[in-house]
């Protein structure tokens, strides 16, 4: 008779301590720039032989020359186009999630599509049918 086998895995969580500190660098790196609208911190946490338990970095929202470049590259290589976008849109934290490769393949890539996914919109149909 086949067993079957559950693995239940915890979801990692922050602090409330991390949180806290997530918030004010988020409300400091505002503050020096006011031209800052999106700011996002993603956590990565560490496995064994990191020298950390989370790997925190702020990212800003690609601006319009950074986008294309980001599509540019993904033409040819995703990985390199996201590791570029992440370099282009760091801003402060811990940059090993963009310089240790199993950090930023492993951790940080799979986040980096939420800086860039589409805002809620439609198109509103204003035309008759059959016209």
């Amino acid at each position: 008779m086949e067993e079957n086998i559950q693995f239940e895995g915890l979801q990692p969580e922050i602090t409330a301590d991390l949180e806290k500190q997530i918030k004010a660098k988020v409300k400091s790196l505002k503050d020096n720039d006011p031209k800052l609208k999106h700011i996002f911190p993603f956590v990565v946490f560490g496995n064994d032989g990191d020298s950390k338990e989370q790997y925190v970095g702020y990212f800003r929202q690609p601006t319009f020359n950074v986008f294309s470049k980001y599509l540019a590259a993904s033409q040819s290589n995703n990985a390199v186009a996201m590791r570029t976008l992440a370099k282009d849109c760091f801003l402060a934290g811990d940059d090993e999630l963009i310089n240790d490769d199993s950090l930023f393949l492993f951790g940080l890539m799979g986040q980096l599509s939420k800086m860039i996914e589409m805002r809620q919109g439609l198109l509103v149909n204003l035309s008759k049918p059959g016209k």
